[in-house]
């Protein structure tokens, strides 16, 4: 049994690591240029794509309110490093100004939201 046990984690672990490298074979690398130049362009893409791709910025459309609450969101709930003072206003008035509501597409769904 602990035999078996121990056989199921193993290939278990080895089908995490093989969808990881699929997954990473199959997603373009990213860098800064990808999100639209501008002040915080840099700040927002090191900032963010420490935890998640910028895809999911790309797509979303928020408010510089809805933005900065969202930093402390990710802060409480998922443990991401606080943003404070001059860098937090960089990046929040960043993602405003490029993801803003004022550039929402007809059709686009909020994917923070079900």
């Amino acid at each position: 049994m602990l035999r078996t046990l121990a056989f199921l984690f193993a290939l278990g672990g080895g089908l995490a690591f093989a969808q990881t490298s699929l997954d990473q074979a199959t997603q373009p690398v990213e860098e800064p240029s990808i999100l639209p130049a501008g002040e915080g362009q840099e700040e927002v893409f090191y900032a963010c794509t420490a935890c998640h791709s910028t895809a999911i910025i790309r797509r979303s459309r928020f408010s510089e309110a809805r933005w900065d609450e969202l930093m402390t969101w990710m802060t409480e709930v998922h443990g991401m490093a606080p943003l404070e003072g001059d860098e937090r206003r960089l990046i929040v008035t960043y993602l405003a100004r490029h993801f803003g509501p004022a550039q929402a597409r007809p059709g686009a769904r909020n994917p923070f939201l079900n």
